[in-house]
């Protein structure tokens, strides 16, 4: 019975730091698209 809470509760920790993590990479991979598109207006308003 130990060992199976132990399993649950390593469990549960990884489960927070998963979600605490994903909202990051959001974020980051979200930046990371807003920058690109940003640039290619100005290169499109560059152009004109």
């Amino acid at each position: 019975m130990p060992a199976r809470l132990g399993n649950f509760l390593i469990f549960v920790v990884l489960t927070i730091i998963t979600i605490g993590l994903y909202p990051l990479f959001f974020f980051v991979t979200r930046q990371q698209e807003t920058v690109e598109l940003l640039k290619d207006i100005k290169e499109e308003l560059k152009k004109s």
